[in-house]
């Protein structure tokens, strides 16, 4: 039996091994991208602090790693889920992860007050999740039994 690919994976991510291992990728990826412009951020004089109950809180690496990663990850694990018995799942993610990227620029970071530099940094990382999101939401099966294997007969 020979390694060949087949009509059932013509050039795509087809196995779940495959699959995470490309989401991984896009996560990382998608965190040192946005950790490196929180670096630039900090470097041109943005200092990533908003005030919170009166108190000045500071935006940090931990925190930009939080919120790079978790929302994404948990979006892909709820699409993965609920595509498996609804494929349009996918196609309304497509269209739902950037629109929440956008938006979510003018619900957090602006109101925040962060100064300019910090504010243009943050929502700069907010943007940066949607070609790693397009990616990934590719590589997710579409539909059920899409995993599933034929095993030889023996």
């Amino acid at each position: 039996m020979t390694d060949q690919p087949t009509a059932s994976s013509p050039g795509r991510v087809s196995t779940p091994a495959g699959r995470l291992a490309l989401i991984a990728a896009v996560l990382a990826g998608l965190l040192l991208t946005n950790l490196a412009l929180y670096a630039i951020g900090r470097a041109l004089g943005g200092v990533f602090t908003y005030r919170q109950n009166g108190a000045n809180v500071r935006v940090d690496p931990v925190a930009v790693t939080f919120m790079s990663l978790v929302p994404l990850a948990f979006g892909l694990g709820l699409v993965a889920a609920l595509s498996r018995k609804w494929p349009a799942a996918i196609l309304v993610a497509r269209i739902a992860a950037p629109t929440l990227a956008v938006a979510t620029i003018a619900v957090m970071t602006l109101p925040a007050g962060f100064d300019t530099t910090s504010a243009v940094s943050l929502a700069a990382m907010h943007l940066t999740t949607i070609p790693p999101t397009l990616l990934a939401l590719n590589a997710l099966p579409r539909g059920p039994g899409r995993d599933t294997r034929q095993s030889p007969a023996r």
